[in-house]
C-alpha cells in the first residue's frame, strides 16, 4: 500500500457571512472527494474547518497516484498480420501508436467484436499527488458556487470575499497554486488581536500542527470545538448565577459560526425590565445582541445575560460594559413598544387588518380572520357541546391576528401570536382565549410541540387549514422542492395536531369545511382542489408515520388499508408494531398475497353457505372467521389474525379453491373474500415485506 501524507488547504479571507461558511465547506468537500476518486487517490474522509475568516479542508492522500493500466483495441487480426504471420504496416502502426513493440500486441476477441483484434495493455506510471493537486485545486476553488459572488479591483475572479492568504500543504511540501493573484505558502494568520503583538504571519510546518498553532494564535478553527466550549461556558456561568440557560440551539450554532475564539461573558440589566413578557426579553436579547437569557429554577428570567466575546479575554470589562449599554437601549425600546401597544385594546386592531394583505387572491388578514372564525365555529361545535367553550374559541379566532398591527410584532415578527396572547392576558381575557391566541402558530417546525391546550390546537388547526385550503383553491400548490408559502409545514402541523390530540376529524370533512369558507375567492374547480388536497394530506400522513418511527412494512400495509381516520390508523400502526416480530406474520403475509392472487378478476359475494364447505380445513377457517369479524379492538383482531397462519397454510395445502363444483367454488371464494376484508380492517398484508 502506498504511503500517505496529509493534505491541507486553507483560504484566509476577509470576514465571510456565517450563512455561507458551511455550504461552501461542504461543496468543496464533495467536489474534492469526487476528484480524488477519479484520480485513483483513495483517501480517508475529507475533513473541514471553518471560522469567520477561514475555509479549510484536510485529509490523507497517497504520495503518488497508483499506476494505471488501459487496454486498447486495434484493427482485426487479419489486418495486422499477413499469411506468414509477419506484422503488416497497419499492425506496426498500431503498436507504434501506443509506444510498444509488436511483440507486446496480442490477439483476442473483445466483447462486442465479431473476430479477434489486436489488443495491447498500456501501463501509465502514476504521477506525484502534489503535481495533481497543483493542477486541480485552482479550478476546484473557482468552481465554488456563491449566491452573492463579488469581484474586487480589476480581477475577474468571483468569490464570497477577497482571498488574502492561501495555505496549501501536502505533508511538509507547499503545493504551488495561485488563485486570484494570491500564491500559496506555508503561512497563515491568526486572530487580529494576536497580530497586534506579532506582526509576522504564522508558519505551519505540517498539517498535523495546524489546529494547535492557530489556537495559540487566537483562532479555534473547528466549529464543533467552538460550539462545545461555548455550551460548557454557558452552563457554567448560568449555574454561577443561580439558574440555567434558556436553551436555543440555533443561537448556539450562530455564536459558534461568528466567533474565532469562544469566550462567554456574563452581563446584567436592570431588574425592572423583567416586567416585560419573558418571550420579549428572550427575543430581544437573541435578535439584537446574540445573547442568551438565564432562567431560575421556577422558569422566571434572571436580570442577566450571556454573550460571546470574539477574544480570549475581556480586559477592563469593556466587552461586558459595551453589551450592557447596547442591550439596555434595546430593552427601553421594547418597554416603549409594550406600553404603547397596551394603550388600546387588542380588539381595536381587528378592522385595521383590512389594510394588511394575507395573499393577493385571498385578500386581507381581516378576510382570513373571517374564514378562520367560520372554520372554528364548524369544528368547535363538533368537538364540544359547551356553548361557553365554543364562544371562547370564536373569540380567540377573532383576536388571533390582531397583534400583527402592534409595534412589538412590527419590531419582532417572530412574536406574532405570542404578543396577542400576552396583551389579551393583561386585558383580563379568559385563560382559554389568550392561551389559544398565544400558541396558535405552533407547531412552527418539525421539532416544535403542538399547542398545549385543546383550544390552542383547534385554533392552530383552523388557521393552518385555511392557509392550505385557500392557497390550493387559488392554484398555489407546492411542487417538487418549491413551497414558498410553507404549505407542507402547515399541512404537517394539521396532521400532527389530529394525530397527537386523537381527534376523529377526517381530511375530507376538513377540506369541505375550509373550501366552503373560501367560497367565491376560489379560482380552481372545487373537485380539482379537493383531489389535490386529499393527495397532499395523504403524503403528510405518510410522513407522519415515518417521523413517528414505524417500520416500512407497518407504514406501507397500514396506509394501504385506509389513511383518513387517523385515530384508527394510529391504533392499527401501534398494534402492527407490537406484532411485527411475531414469526406467524411472515406466513400470514404470504397467505394474504396468495388470497389476493386467487381473488384477482373474481367477483365473490360476501355471504356464503357454510354447509356447502366440505373439507375440515375450510370448515375450521369458517368457524374462526366469525370470531375474527366480531373482534373489536385492533390488538384482539391482530392476535386472531396471527392465529390464522397455520390454518390458512393447511387450507391451501388441502383444497383447490377454484374447483369444478360451482357451488363449492363460490363458497370458497366468498370465504377468502371475507377473510381478506378482515385483514384489510388492519392492514394490506400483501405489502408486508
Amino acid at each position: 500500500m502506498s504511503a500517505t501524507q496529509t493534505f491541507l488547504l486553507e483560504l484566509h479571507c476577509e470576514e465571510i457571512p456565517a450563512r455561507f461558511l458551511e455550504p461552501l465547506t461542504e461543496e468543496f468537500r464533495t467536489a474534492f472527494s469526487t476528484w480524488a476518486k477519479s484520480q485513483g487517490l483513495v483517501s480517508t474522509t475529507v475533513g473541514a474547518f471553518f471560522s469567520p475568516r477561514k475555509l479549510c479542508w484536510h485529509g490523507a492522500l497517497p504520495v503518488s497516484q497508483p499506476d494505471q493500466t488501459e487496454t486498447q483495441v486495434g484493427p482485426p487480426q487479419r489486418m495486422c498480420v499477413d499469411e506468414s504471420g509477419q506484422p503488416t504496416i497497419q499492425g506496426q502502426k498500431f503498436a507504434e501508436k501506443w509506444g510498444v513493440g509488436f511483440d507486446q500486441v496480442r490477439f483476442e476477441q473483445p466483447a462486442g467484436k465479431k473476430e479477434p483484434c489486436a489488443v495491447v495493455t498500456i501501463t501509465k506510471k502514476g504521477r506525484p499527488t502534489v503535481d495533481l493537486l497543483a493542477e486541480a485545486l485552482p479550478g476546484l476553488i473557482a468552481s465554488l458556487h456563491v449566491p452573492k459572488a463579488m469581484r474586487w479591483g480589476k480581477s475577474d475572479f468571483e468569490f464570497v470575499r477577497p482571498i488574502r492568504n492561501i495555505l496549501c500543504l501536502f505533508g511538509d511540501q507547499i503545493v504551488p497554486i495561485t488563485v486570484d493573484g494570491v500564491t500559496a505558502t506555508n503561512t497563515t494568520w491568526g486572530h487580529r488581536l494576536y497580530h497586534r503583538q506579532h506582526a509576522a504571519p504564522i508558519t505551519i510546518a505540517t498539517p498535523d500542527v495546524y489546529e494547535s498553532v492557530l489556537e495559540a494564535a487566537g483562532v479555534v478553527v473547528s466549529v464543533e470545538v467552538r460550539r462545545s466550549r461555548i455550551a460548557q461556558q454557558l452552563d457554567q456561568l448560568a449555574a454561577e448565577a443561580g439558574g440555567r440557560v434558556v436553551a436555543d440551539a440555533s443561537l448556539l450554532d450562530t455564536l459558534a459560526e461568528i466567533v474565532e475564539f469562544p469566550k462567554i461573558v456574563r452581563g446584567d440589566f436592570p431588574a425592572s425590565f423583567l416586567e416585560l413578557p419573558k418571550e420579549v426579553l428572550v427575543t430581544s436579547l437573541r435578535e439584537h445582541q446574540k445573547s442568551f437569557c438565564i432562567e431560575g429554577p421556577d422558569g422566571a428570567l434572571l436580570p442577566c445575560f450571556l454573550t460571546a466575546a470574539n477574544r480570549p479575554d475581556d480586559p477592563a470589562g469593556f466587552v461586558k460594559a459595551g453589551n450592557e449599554w447596547v442591550l439596555k437601549a434595546r430593552l427601553y425600546d421594547a418597554r416603549f413598544f409594550f406600553a404603547e401597544d397596551r394603550k388600546h385594546p387588542l380588539s381595536d386592531r381587528l378592522e385595521k387588518l383590512q389594510a394588511l394583505t394575507f395573499q393577493r387572491e385571498l385578500g386581507s388578514y381581516h378576510a382570513k380572520t373571517g374564514r378562520v372564525v367560520a372554520i372554528v365555529k364548524a369544528l368547535a361545535t363538533r368537538l364540544s357541546k359547551d356553548e361557553a367553550h365554543v364562544e371562547h374559541a370564536l373569540e380567540a379566532a377573532r383576536m388571533a391576528k390582531c397583534d400583527l398591527r402592534t409595534l412589538m410584532v412590527g419590531e419582532f415578527p417572530e412574536l406574532q401570536g405570542i404578543m396577542g396572547g400576552e396583551y389579551l392576558r393583561h386585558e383580563g381575557a379568559h385563560e382559554d382565549v389568550w392561551m389559544a391566541v398565544k400558541e396558535h402558530y405552533r407547531p412552527i417546525g418539525a421539532e416544535d410541540a403542538i399547542p398545549a391546550t385543546p383550544m390552542g390546537c383547534l385554533l392552530s388547526l383552523c388557521d393552518k387549514l385555511d392557509t392550505v385550503a385557500g392557497c390550493f383553491a387559488v392554484g398555489l400548490i407546492p411542487s417538487g422542492s418549491k413551497d414558498p408559502l410553507a404549505l407542507r409545514r402547515a399541512g404537517q402541523g394539521i396532521v400532527r395536531i389530529l394525530w397527537e390530540r386523537g381527534w376523529a376529524l377526517e381530511p375530507a370533512e376538513l377540506i369541505d369545511i375550509a373550501l366552503k369558507a373560501v367560497g367565491s375567492k376560489a379560482t380552481r374547480p372545487a373537485a380539482d382542489t379537493t383531489e389535490a388536497l386529499m393527495s397532499f394530506f395523504k403524503d403528510r400522513v405518510a410522513y407522519q408515520l415515518e417521523s413517528t418511527g414505524y417500520a416500512g412494512s407497518v407504514r406501507r400495509s397500514a396506509l394501504a388499508a385506509g389513511w383518513e381516520n387517523l385515530v384508527d390508523l394510529k391504533a392499527r400502526c401501534e398494534a402492527l408494531s407490537a406484532f411485527a416480530e411475531d414469526p406467524r406474520f411472515a406466513s400470514l403475509a404470504q397467505s394474504a398475497k396468495r388470497i389476493g392472487n386467487i381473488l384477482k378478476d373474481e367477483h365473490p359475494v360476501h355471504a356464503f353457505d357454510a354447509a356447502t364447505l366440505q373439507d375440515a380445513t375450510e370448515k375450521a377457517l369458517a368457524e374462526r372467521l366469525m370470531g375474527i369479524e366480531a373482534s373489536g379492538d385492533q390488538g384482539t383482531l391482530l392476535a386472531a389474525l396471527a392465529d390464522l397462519a397455520e390454518p390458512l397454510e393447511a387450507f391451501f395445502n388441502a383444497v383447490m379453491v377454484k374447483c369444478e363444483d360451482p357451488a363449492l367454488r363460490a363458497a370458497r371464494l366468498s370465504l377468502l373474500h371475507r377473510l381478506r376484508q378482515a385483514f384489510l380492517r388492519v392492514a394490506d398484508f400483501s405489502l408486508w415485506q
